[in-house]
């Protein structure tokens, strides 16, 4: 039912605003919920009992009403009040005309706001205020301002809909499950959220509607899951664990795995063993070796296909990447590894030659190419494969939401369902993970390759700048390389560009006799990677750079990373600049520079550790899921009542919608 100013008792300009914030009908604006709510039930009649640490009700009695009109012109209303020993004091508003419509001398009134003591008088400035009646509300929502609309106006007018709570909203979460936890319905949860008869009342509703929210979303995931078991069913390969098979192929490895690298490796192995197709993300810290893993199921499905059926092509394995670069550093760096076990493998990227793809579409539709690397290339109408059995997706947050689309309805039209392996360097504590990746099952890899050194970190202060220029002068004269980040500034491309080519020119002038490159957000595909292969060849010294390089590059000499402006970053994403270097044998060092409005010790954390799980957590308690990961654009959406960090209940609803689905078949 559509919101009208009679309805409202309000002017055509109030229903304009809101439906410009999205507020059009009564269960828009009842959706609209309180960001908190103040307990006005303990009620104070003496001045001489006011705490001036924090908001109180007074009652007391107007003694005299008065307005003025200051030198700019603002309206000033001050209002003489008495309590009940006939103390007095002072209340005062600007910009209130309609007080003097609504309030006159010898009213009693209810005030609530926060008392000031100042030259000898107690004063109430800006206080709420109200006649004294009965029925009033002692526990009262508090509303954010809306679109230039107070929050006052909103609660006014929310308890002129009251009476359409009953009907406006259908339950969410199943009546098996509300019965089980003793739930009321979503509409007497958020009659209570606007009325709340007491703050007990008030926390469970939010507590409620906490868990209603992330059951719909979990439920969302989970149907999606269960889905692609159904539809997958019988039609993706299964390949049943060679052990034999597995340990000749961990042998021929330069370096032995670590303890989660063996144990992720069985569970996405034990998955493809079964006859839907696997959905699994893996997260690896940088460093922890997830290509690896990877790589050892991908050559591991293709040869026990191979020997299952011999006279049949066996499954090919797509690899994709973000970057080209990335791509093709995958691609020569296994080459060699795959051709002693038999395995073909091609690369398909923007920039090969209209020949060179060609070819390697054809090598691919015909069945010669057992893996293939590249990027969105591979997802193209005009790319067909003989029998894509494995795709594995590196970076996959990275990848556009129509890339993401487009790949899932690539790999349920092909002639097998293909198993799936997403894989993220970005660490995510396991509470958002589970919500952020609900239909996928979750492999960490939290363990580093024994014998790998710890990047020495050290927070820079403005004085002790020019020693990191000669560590950084004496590295490249080592033969080492430098990444130096500008932060992206607000939102902005321009500012981001303006501050990485500054930065680019102080560089030169403290360093004239080194390369000093530049990459920014705003090059296209082909600049940044042209830009990064001159770095990897050593032809670029120092790197001046945005947050472009954050993911997916990997050049093993780079040994030092500088950040200016570190404040400006989220712990988690100074960890993936971090994990930039690090990547060969020689120690590491990362740097970060503050700026004169950095005050606090959060940075410390960077120098504490190198567990980028840690500091993933540490990061979302500190500011939030929202600004931590963007979860709007991860998809998820906003949450007015549920705490994306509560690991436990998130684990307890994905329990209960199993449960439940169970039932129901």
């Amino acid at each position: 039912m559509q919101l009208t100013k009679s309805l409202l008792h309000t002017t055509d300009a109030y229903i304009k605003r809101l439906h410009e914030a999205g507020i059009e009908t009564i269960s828009d604006l009842l959706g609209y919920f309180p960001r908190d709510i103040e307990d006005k039930s303990d009620v104070c009649e003496r001045f001489s009992e006011v705490s001036i640490k924090e908001k109180q009700v007074i009652k007391c009695k107007i003694e005299l009403l008065t307005s003025e009109t200051t030198r700019n012109k603002k309206l000033l209303i001050k209002a003489v009040i008495v309590d009940l020993d006939g103390s007095y004091a002072e209340a005062i508003w600007f910009n209130r005309k309609f007080l003097l419509q609504q309030f006159a001398s010898g009213d009693t009134v209810m005030i609530y706001g926060m008392a000031k003591y100042e030259y000898g008088k107690l004063s109430f400035p800006s206080c709420e205020i109200e006649h004294l009646k009965a029925g009033r509300r002692e526990i009262v929502p508090v509303y954010s301002d809306l679109n230039y609309i107070p929050g006052t106006w909103i609660r006014e007018k929310i308890v002129l809909l009251r009476s359409y709570l009953a009907w406006t909203f259908s339950d969410i979460v199943p009546l098996e499950i509300r019965n089980k936890h003793g739930f009321r319905s979503r509409s007497e949860n958020i009659a209570s959220v606007h009325f709340p008869a007491s703050l007990e009342d008030f926390e469970r509703s939010r507590t409620e509607l906490g868990y209603e929210e992330l059951f719909q979303f979990q439920k969302r995931w989970l149907e999606k899951k269960y889905a692609l078991e159904r539809d997958s069913l019988g039609l993706a390969p299964e390949l049943t664990i060679d052990v034999e098979l597995m340990k000749s192929l961990i042998a021929s490895l330069p370096f032995p795995l670590t303890s989660k690298q063996k144990i992720v490796l069985f569970q996405i192995l034990k998955d493809m063993e079964r006859p839907h197709a696997m959905a699994r993300m893996l997260q690896g810290d940088v460093g922890t070796g997830k290509t690896v893993v990877a790589l050892l199921a991908s050559v591991h499905s293709i040869l026990v296909s191979r020997n299952k059926n011999p006279e049949q092509i066996g499954v090919q394995v797509a690899i994709m990447a973000p970057t080209e670069i990335l791509a093709r550093q995958h691609f020569s760096g296994q080459e060699a590894w795959l051709m002693q076990w038999g395995i073909s493998s091609d690369l398909l990227v923007g920039s090969l030659t209209p020949r060179m793809k060609e070819d390697a579409r054809s090598r691919l539709a015909s069945g010669q190419t057992d893996i293939i690397f590249g990027t969105h290339a591979l997802i193209q109408d005009s790319v067909s494969f003989a029998r894509l059995g494995f795709v594995v997706v590196d970076e996959q947050h990275r990848f556009g939401v129509e890339q993401r689309k487009t790949l899932e309805e690539y790999c349920s039209h092909s002639v097998i369902i293909p198993h799936r392996l997403n894989m993220s360097a970005t660490p995510i504590p396991r509470s958002l993970a589970m919500t952020l990746y609900g239909d996928q099952d979750i492999s960490v890899l939290d363990e580093y390759p024994a014998g790998r050194l710890p990047i020495h970190t050290r927070v820079v202060k403005e004085e002790k700048r020019w020693e990191v220029y000669r560590w950084v002068d004496e590295e490249v004269k080592s033969g080492r390389q430098v990444y130096w980040i500008s932060p992206l500034v607000e939102e902005s491309d321009t500012l981001d560009i303006a501050s990485a080519t500054n930065m680019q020119e102080i560089l030169s002038g403290i360093f004239p006799h080194l390369t000093i490159g530049l990459i920014h957000g705003k090059m296209t595909g082909k600049e940044k990677d042209r830009i990064m292969q001159e770095f990897y060849e050593n032809k670029i010294h120092i790197l001046s750079s945005t947050s472009v390089v954050e993911v997916g590059v990997n050049n093993p000499n780079a040994t030092v990373m500088c950040i200016e402006a570190a404040e400006r970053f989220g712990l988690s994403q100074l960890h993936q600049f971090r994990g930039r270097v690090g990547r060969g044998n020689s120690q590491s060092y990362c740097y970060l520079f503050t700026t004169k409005e950095y005050k606090t010790d959060r940075l410390k954390a960077m120098e504490e550790t190198n567990d980028g799980f840690e500091l993933a957590q540490i990061d979302l308690d500190l500011r939030g899921p929202g600004e931590v990961y963007g979860v709007r654009q991860s998809g998820v959406p906003d949450m007015h009542f549920a705490d994306l960090r509560d690991t436990d209940l998130i684990a307890d609803i994905r329990w209960d919608i199993e449960e439940w689905m169970q039932w129901k078949k």
